[in-house]
């Protein structure tokens, strides 16, 4: 069987205007890209004990908001299993409403897919949604285009005297990645590592290796600290010039590889997942 890859995309980026926390109710005004990732990264923590790969189609540092097309792209290329977006709402100005909302694309399918994302965090957060739909059909971009199942999740409102307190916290962060995580382990479904997989063993060598059920080789994934393209590559011994970078780009269907920040955040979140395609 071959092994699942999980599209993971913490939504907008650092810089990403008007996405904040109300600041009548948050003085800091926290961004929703830190709420986002401090979410999604916990996520790619979490399911390091399964057997999956995730690829993170986002700008995992905040510094660029990678394009809707970009994201889309990545993980139809990499022939994700499920996409899953994080977010946080906005819309109340400082009512006290709020709660969690899952959109999905107009298909009953979907529907019930989305129920049992809602489910699942909702059940390990107990912040649940007051809107008319808690589960609801979205034309938004990311649901729509991917080819695979997606689901975009709003984790409470950023402008609610209610949600906010609560949102701002670690441990409500903590209780969303285990619910979504749990969500993902029973839909897919996920097959927990053994105990050498799980303290680190690699899969593969510094050669590349082969993902269950796929014919391509892959390089090793990169799992040092978070960084750029070329020192990933570095650290793990591959060639990080960017005439062989153009090779690779190729070789993982980017066309016209010039080295845009898009071209390499892409190929980085390749490598991490273990998914980059060796030359």
């Amino acid at each position: 069987m071959a092994k699942k890859i999980i599209a993971l995309d913490a939504g907008h980026g650092m810089g990403t205007l008007g996405k904040r926390c109300l600041r009548s109710i948050d003085p800091a005004q926290t961004r929703e890209w830190y709420l986002n990732d401090r979410i999604a990264d916990r996520v790619q923590e979490l399911l390091g004990a399964y057997d999956c790969s995730v690829l993170r189609v986002d700008d995992t540092t905040g510094d660029k908001d990678i394009s809707l097309g970009n994201r889309v792209r990545a993980a139809n290329n990499a022939g994700a299993d499920i996409y899953i977006s994080v977010h946080h709402n906005a819309g109340i100005n400082g009512g006290s409403g709020g709660g969690t909302v899952v959109y999905y694309y107009n298909d009953s399918e979907m529907r019930a897919k989305a129920q049992r994302l809602y489910d699942a965090v909702v059940g390990s957060t107990g912040l649940a949604g007051n809107r008319s739909s808690r589960v609801a059909v979205g034309n938004l971009y990311v649901i729509r285009y991917t080819r695979m199942p997606a689901l975009l999740l709003e984790n409470g409102f950023m402008d609610s005297t209610k949600d906010t307190p609560i949102i701002l916290t670690e441990a409500h962060a903590e209780k969303t990645a285990q619910g979504i995580v749990g969500f993902l382990a029973a839909e897919l479904p996920l097959r927990k590592k053994d105990a050498g997989q799980q303290a680190g063993k690699p899969s593969g060598g510094q050669n590349g290796s082969s993902l269950p059920g796929r014919k391509e080789v892959y390089y090793p994934a990169y799992a040092g600290k978070k960084t750029t393209l070329a020192p990933a590559l570095a650290s793990i011994g591959v060639n990080s010039s960017y005439a062989f970078r153009a090779k690779i780009a190729k070789a993982n269907g980017i066309s016209g590889y010039i080295g845009t920040a898009a071209q390499n955040t892409h190929m980085y979140n390749l490598l991490v997942a273990g998914l980059l395609k060796k030359v």
